[in-house]
């Protein structure tokens, strides 16, 4: 409470100002979305929208997207870590992948770039790098008519710089220390050639080297969490004339990474416990302590690693037909391949278990628009199709020493896995997925008259979703038709292929939005809007190993709906040194997907099964506040506001690991923090080198991260299956994501063509994780850390 009067202070604080402000030559400068597919003021459309310029993304230091959702109210994340350090899984106004398996395939918020989707990707969710952009805009609510695939919740909509027609170019090199941890160095190039009048080419690079926040203590492991990575992107237009316009953007980037980022919490989950069924349930210490004692150790034994190449190739074409009307196309492709290999038993010494993925996925789409724009009506009618592939490789198997043992004051001598031969897959599977899409869609703002619009559109989707699954069992070699094995009786056991499982099912979707918008006066509107988002359904797929004759086991669910009711309003006032925007909404769930993970066959690694069900019901309502001020040409201030309260409002049931049933009703939809704030004040000098200085607040609330941790007061005691415990503290700790507040400082001056950036991120180097998701493990769930970081930027452009 708090912290919401804090905001609410500073927002009224602001409002005075439009009595006595009479200046406009220190104005708020206006911020240009492309939300509906073409150029507007940001106070014009009526979409809940929060914009970031890319001046702005380089002065904040937002190299990931975790920067700027971090400033959006009602927007969360959790950095899941088993896809590198960039690896995130956004939530908006609590629409999300609810995922507790590998990752999710169809997501539930949009991400554009260049206005093509590159959400679908092996790694779950794409976060492209962000050197030279022009802006990013933070779409909250179903955005089904002008993006459509995969925005049931929202969408990132992210517009590189285009080239300009002069010669020009950027450098800048970036280094940053963190606290008890490792270093980051990092460049920038941006160069941009006019090859000829019509056709001008930028091309930007970009490096960053990091040891990273954690180190190993074992020596015989990778060393730490450091990475390096390698962006390359060519943008390039061509004009022959006034009215067409052939674009062109090429991406290529390489992201290395040694060890996960993160420390064991001491908190086993539920795989842990069903798969190893030692009791009591406690956690091994590797040597290393526990969160919050340990924030920057680890202990494994094996050289892990984690590789990221993606390749996006995007052709956006514009045709002007006459003044009024223009078509447009955009396609594109994105082939994407995550290579990982981990030491899964997280113990050092103790080499049980070994990890070993490739996620190969490629997506492509070609969508064709016709747009007419005129005093009266302007209207948008288009197609889109689009082809989703997913290839996964997975394989927890026996390492190299599985007969060795734990020994402590708590658990006596514990031995784990059977004298199994080195590389014998426990839960070794490969699975395919493939969606089609075929879309169309249509949309129109009818001016009624200079101050009132009505919109109204709707897209229609058709969907055919395949899911594709093999399973290896393991047996022992008995003879023919193997070769005899003579090593003993578990040296001679081996994997064995299951009969394939597969699902296909189709699903079709007409998500409408319909709102009115009404400016009372040139700086001040209010908007009323409806709309529906949709994401297509599936088959759960797996291998039921106690069923004789009947091997392949398949779960059909069904397609997820949500209905969005807002009323906003977006005001400047004080001659437009105060910008105030607001909305209040409500949600509507209809067949909420959630996932569930067990196993078949209790306690075999081998039957995993994810596991998506439905839940009938479920709703969120909130209110988002927004604000910006500059009373003075010195002085700048703003911040937000964002309340949520979501909630399953069926009586579900779901089964998840341990054989445990647990009942959804009643509990709060997963990564739906009930407050996100920040609040900022910027102070900048006069002078030809323009110094200034910049405090930043940023508050989000608890969370719970999947739906092990939502029901994990429910799961506390013998599981079903073998009657086995684990210990969880009486906070929860760690399923309930406790709230958390950071505080970063930010300065910087410039001098001629230069400009030097200064920061202090988590200046009070407070002790926060963002989720639960890496969960599987003898020494405890694992956390991410964020210390306290110190940085420094200096750029050069000529």
């Amino acid at each position: 409470m708090k912290r919401i009067c804090l905001i609410a202070a500073g927002i009224a604080a602001a409002l005075p100002f439009a009595a006595r402000a009479q200046d406009t030559s220190g104005a708020l400068e206006e911020v240009v979305v492309t939300a509906q597919r073409r150029e507007q003021s940001l106070q014009e459309v009526p979409i809940s929208i929060t914009a970031f310029s890319g001046e702005q993304l380089e002065k904040l230091n937002m190299k990931s997207a975790t920067g700027y959702l971090a400033v959006t109210p009602n927007v969360s994340f959790t950095e899941d870590g088993q896809s590198g350090a960039r690896g995130i899984s956004i939530a908006m106004r609590g629409v999300n992948n609810l995922v507790s398996g590998e990752n999710a395939f169809v997501n539930s918020v949009g991400i554009y770039l260049d206005e093509f989707s590159i959400a679908s990707v092996p790694n779950g969710v794409a976060n492209p790098f962000l050197p030279d952009m022009e802006r990013v805009e933070v779409l909250r609510g179903p955005q089904g008519t002008y993006f459509g695939r995969n925005s049931l919740g929202g969408a990132l909509n992210l517009t590189s710089r285009a080239p300009t027609d002069k010669l020009e170019g950027q450098v800048t090199l970036g280094g940053a220390k963190y606290a008890n941890a490792g270093n980051m160095y990092s460049f920038d190039g941006v160069l941009n050639v006019p090859v000829s009048g019509a056709f001008r080419m930028r091309l930007v690079g970009s490096y960053e080297n990091s040891s990273g926040l954690v180190k190993n203590i074992n020596p015989s492991g990778q060393h730490d969490s450091g990475h390096d990575y390698t962006n390359l992107r060519l943008r390039a237009v061509w004009e022959p004339s006034d009215r067409t316009k052939l674009g062109t953007t090429l991406i290529y980037s390489k992201e290395n990474q040694g060890t996960d980022e993160n420390v064991p919490s001491g908190v086993l989950d539920l795989d842990t416990v069903d798969t190893f069924g030692f009791q009591p349930g406690i956690a091994f210490d590797p040597g290393t302590g526990f969160w919050p004692d340990n924030q920057n150790k680890l202990s494994h034994d094996l050289n892990e690693s984690n590789k990221l190449d993606t390749k996006i190739g995007i052709v956006n074409f514009a045709q002007g037909i006459s003044d009024s009307l223009t078509f447009k196309a955009v396609g594109g492709i994105i082939d994407s391949t995550q290579e990982r290999f981990f030491d899964q038993d997280l113990i050092g010494n103790l080499d049980l278990l070994k990890r070993t993925n490739r996620y190969d996925g490629k997506s492509w789409s070609v969508e064709a628009r016709l747009e007419s724009r005129s005093s009266a009506v302007d209207w948008v009618v288009g197609g889109l199709y689009a082809k989703d592939q997913q290839e996964q490789f997975n394989d927890v198997a026996v390492s190299s020493n599985p007969t060795a043992t734990l020994t402590d004051a708590v658990h006596g001598t514990v031995g784990f896995l059977p004298p199994f031969p080195d590389g014998l897959g426990l839960a070794l599977n490969t699975k395919n997925f493939e969606v089609k899409s075929y879309a169309v869609f249509a949309d129109t703002t009818w001016h009624v008259t200079d101050k009132l619009q009505i919109l109204a559109g709707a897209r229609y989707t058709k969907d055919d979703v395949l899911n594709a699954r093999t399973s290896y069992g393991l047996r022992p070699n008995l003879g023919p038709p193997d070769p005899v094995c003579t090593a003993g009786f578990f040296q001679c056991f081996l994997n064995f292929p299951r009969p394939d499982s597969s699902g296909q099912r189709s699903f079709s979707d007409v998500a409408p939005r319909l709102g009115l918008r009404y400016a009372w006066s040139e700086n001040g509107s209010l908007y009323v809007t409806a709309s529906k988002g949709y994401k297509a359904g599936g088959t759960s797929t797996g291998n039921n190993t106690n069923a004789p004759g009947a091997p392949s086991f398949t779960v059909p669910y069904e397609a997820e709906t949500l209905r969005n009711y807002e009323v906003g309003v977006k005001m400047e006032s004080a001659n437009h040194r105060v910008r105030f925007n607001a909305s209040m909404f409500v949600l509507k769930w209809k067949d909420l997907q959630l996932e569930a993970f067990r196993f078949l066959t209790p306690g075999d690694l081998s039957s995993n099964f994810e596991q998506t069900i439905n839940v009938p019901d479920a709703q969120a309502k909130g209110v988002e506040l927004e604000f910006l001020a500059k009373p003075g040409d010195h002085v700048t201030f703003g911040g937000s506001l964002g309340y949520l309260n979501s909630e399953m409002t069926s009586d579900t049931v779901a089964e998840i690991t341990g054989g445990f049933r647990v009942n959804l009703k009643g509990l709060v939809i997963p990564k739906s923090p009930k407050v996100t704030a920040n609040f900022f004040t910027e102070y900048r000098w006069d002078g030809g080198h323009a110094p200034w200085l910049r405090g930043e607040y940023v508050h989000r609330g608890s969370i719970y991260s999947d739906v092990e941790a939502v029901a994990n007061q429910q799961t506390l005691g013998p599981s079903p299956n073998q009657g086995l415990t684990r210990v969880v503290p009486a906070d929860e700790f760690p399923y309930k994501v406790p709230e958390y507040d950071v505080f970063n400082l930010r300065g910087g001056f410039s001098f001629g063509q230069a400009t030097c950036g200064l920061y202090i991120e988590n200046a009070f180097d407070t002790v926060y994780y963002t989720g639960t998701q890496e969960n599987f493990g003898l020494s405890g769930i694992r956390l991410r850390p964020h210390p306290r970081t110190y940085g420094l930027n200096v750029s050069v452009k000529f």
